[in-house]
């Protein structure tokens, strides 16, 4: 009976002590949470643009491996009349560039001398998931995202903070269960973008050089299409 006591009293007091924690922990994590997204909140006040070299490589869950590594340019920036505008352009080891402007997106892909035309429509808000932390504030990310805090990390010597946004919208969860943005602490500025699928697929996206509210031409988010492209409109 005694040695029964023994082991079940310590067990007892061990699940108290955790059961104690627990709540501390969720406090501490709330805590961190606000103060991030008051940051994120500074920032996207005098938001304008982002530009930044990107890498990039997809991981694909039943291989258990990458892909081959892409390198190209990323920038986004907010329209005068509050739109969202995008060239996300990869350069090696082929080229491919996406562009979103107003209700339009351009995916031109030179070696097969293809281009593909979405009208955005109802799909248009979909555009920031892209740039999620973007000159976005906190009650427009609290009313697309559920959010929570993912502690701090180092990425090539940057210190981050790191908050991960699940969809609260059933369609876009549907394709997108979650994005997990490494911030820079410094200027609050995305170093990482970690976008997961519900199969577990994952892309991960990773920026240096970044640039704040540099001036970017309006014409930077246009495609001039060459003579003889196949044109896809969707």
């Amino acid at each position: 009976m005694r040695l029964a006591m023994a082991l079940v009293y310590p067990s007892i007091l061990l699940a108290a002590c955790l059961a104690g924690g627990a709540p501390s922990a969720e406090a501490d994590a709330s805590a961190e949470l606000e103060k991030a997204l008051a940051r994120v909140d500074q920032v996207s006040r005098t938001f304008r643009s982002f530009s930044a070299q990107l890498s990039q490589k997809k991981y694909t869950a039943v291989l258990e491996e990458f892909d081959t590594p892409e390198k190209g340019r990323f920038h986004y920036a907010v329209a005068r009349d509050g739109s969202v505008m995008m060239r996300h352009e990869i350069e090696a080891p082929g080229k491919r560039i996406l562009t979103i402007k107003g209700d339009s997106a351009v995916l031109y892909q030179p070696v097969v001398r293809q281009a593909q035309v979405y009208a955005l429509g109802k799909r248009k808000n979909l555009v920031e998931y892209l740039g999620t932390g973007l000159g976005q504030s906190s009650e427009n990310l609290r009313g697309k995202f559920h959010i929570a805090w993912k502690g701090t990390e180092s990425i090539d010597g940057r210190k981050c903070f790191v908050l991960e946004f699940k969809p609260r919208d059933p369609k876009a969860a549907a394709s997108v269960r979650s994005i997990t943005v490494s911030f820079d602490q410094s200027n609050v500025t995305p170093v990482r973008y970690r976008i997961e699928e519900p199969s577990g697929d994952y892309l991960l996206e990773t920026f240096s050089e970044g640039k704040l509210n540099a001036r970017l031409p309006d014409d930077l988010f246009e495609q001039k299409l060459p003579k003889g492209v196949e044109v896809l409109k969707f």
